[in-house]
């Protein structure tokens, strides 16, 4: 009989889909996946649903969304009696008893911190509660004595003719005065640039008003994401405040043999970093070198551009 993995994760633009797909297909586990953030989904029957709740959480402090997800959480945990393994992301998500309760259930277990300690209150109490303990943060690892982990492709089709030289997708929020920066300075190059930003604010199209700027206002689901990367020569990342991983970027661009824009000074650190590839754009940077635009992408040695494939990272995480 096979091993049996518990994988439990928020819905966060989907992201979750691309690792449970990878655990079933390479994991070699019966995968039980349950949703962290369940209540997220709940909608209110009516109107005067929504108003017995404000009164049941004001006077008895219950809640009808609380409920709702507790139901459908110990449902799907006490399916199976117990788990070989446990996966979780977002542990800060869960109480310390529903930690105590799915950790009891599991013979092993593993967290894996997406976000640093310091932009998300509460991860490192819930440390205690797991055998392994994975970070993208390097200094939350050196900080906290986690793993150093890092992330993955899962797409390698560049088999489409692109549209743009430079392209960025990603959410309207501080980065973007930075980014119309960026990209004004390499259209002067007589590149084609572009950026698709999300916003929830549907009327941001009209206010903001930009030639290589369009929004939308619905989330592109991460596992869909890499479509519009298909459809330009050159990614463009730009690096949040405080970030010290790596976004998603980097190696979506290894996976489609791609050339890398970005303002992540930490990319030289890794084993993929090629100056041929990736160029790093900081403060002082005016324009794109003529070597990086024309030159070709070279293809990176094939034990390191298979250690980062969605398989492999799959059966390193889980070892």
């Amino acid at each position: 009989m096979k091993k049996r993995l518990l994988y439990i994760a928020p819905d966060h633009y989907s992201f979750y889909k691309v690792i449970l797909d990878g655990f079933i297909k390479f994991s070699g586990y019966d995968v039980q996946f349950i949703y962290s953030n369940k209540s997220d989904n709940f909608k209110y029957k009516n109107l005067w649903e929504r108003v017995y709740n404000f009164f049941l959480k004001t006077f008895t402090g219950k809640n009808i969304k609380k409920d709702y997800k507790l139901k459908y959480f110990e449902k799907k945990l006490n399916e199976y009696k117990n788990y070989d393994l446990l996966y979780i992301n977002r542990p800060d998500i869960f109480s310390e008893e529903e930690l105590n309760k799915i950790t009891a259930k599991c013979n092993r277990s593993i967290a894996y911190y997406w976000d640093s300690f310091e932009k998300i209150e509460g991860q490192y109490e819930t440390m205690k509660h797991f055998d392994k303990t994975y970070s993208f943060d390097k200094y939350d690892c050196e900080k906290y004595g986690m793993i150093k982990g890092h992330n993955f492709f899962y797409n390698s089709d560049n088999s489409q003719k692109p549209e743009y030289d430079v392209f960025f997708i990603g959410t309207y929020d501080k980065r973007y005065d930075y980014l119309i920066k960026v990209l004004e300075s390499i259209s002067i190059q007589n590149v084609k640039v572009h950026a698709t930003l999300f916003s929830y604010d549907k009327t941001i199209s009209k206010r903001i008003k930009h030639k290589n700027i369009s929004f939308i206002n619905e989330i592109v689901p991460f596992n869909e994401a890499y479509v519009f990367n298909q459809n330009t020569q050159i990614i463009l990342d730009i690096q949040h405040d405080s970030q010290v991983g790596l976004s998603f970027r980097p190696y979506e661009a290894m996976g489609l043999k791609k050339k890398l824009i970005t303002t992540n000074p930490y990319i030289k650190e890794y084993d993929f970093y090629n100056p041929n590839n990736i160029f790093i754009w900081d403060k002082d940077t005016t324009e794109l070198p003529e070597s990086f635009l024309n030159s070709p992408y070279q293809d990176i040695e094939e034990n390191i551009y298979n250690k980062y494939k969605l398989e492999n990272w799959v059966k390193s995480i889980l070892s």
